[in-house]
């Protein structure tokens, strides 16, 4: 979508250089208002399936909490990335809990993806499916 379709074209332009995509004669306003249409209608779609299956409570912003590693993981800009981020991050917290759990006492599920996420920020910046920025001058 984001790579074909015109929409999905406009969308990266105004998200990597707005300056240039106003240059070319794209209507930011109409592109920022579809974008902002789009994430809340996704994010309504989600929290409307999650509350009837699940329930709602308190407790559940740590679970919002878990999706900055799998985004650091997986890139920001890829949605393939953010779903094999997230079976990355959930296969290593379990492991983790399994193997080397009792060496630091119990909950090291809470905590270990963000050690993940830190070295994986280190070692590969832009995430395992995530454009990389080359900047020219």
């Amino acid at each position: 979508f984001f790579r074909y379709t015109r929409i999905g074209l406009s969308f990266r332009a105004v998200a990597d250089d707005q300056f240039a995509a106003l240059a070319v004669g794209l209507r930011l306003p109409l592109i920022w208002a579809s974008v902002w249409a789009a994430a809340g209608l996704v994010a309504l779609v989600a929290g409307l399936l999650w509350g009837a299956r699940l329930g709602v409570q308190f407790s559940l912003s740590l679970v919002v909490l878990k999706a900055l590693p799998v985004l650091v993981l997986g890139g920001f800009d890829s949605i393939l990335g953010a779903i094999v981020g997230g079976l990355l991050i959930g296969a290593s917290e379990k492991l983790a809990e399994v193997y080397i759990g009792d060496y630091f006492g119990g909950g090291i599920e809470s905590w270990f993806a963000y050690v993940v996420a830190l070295v994986f920020l280190l070692i590969r910046p832009s995430g395992l499916f995530g454009q990389k920025l080359v900047e020219r001058v």
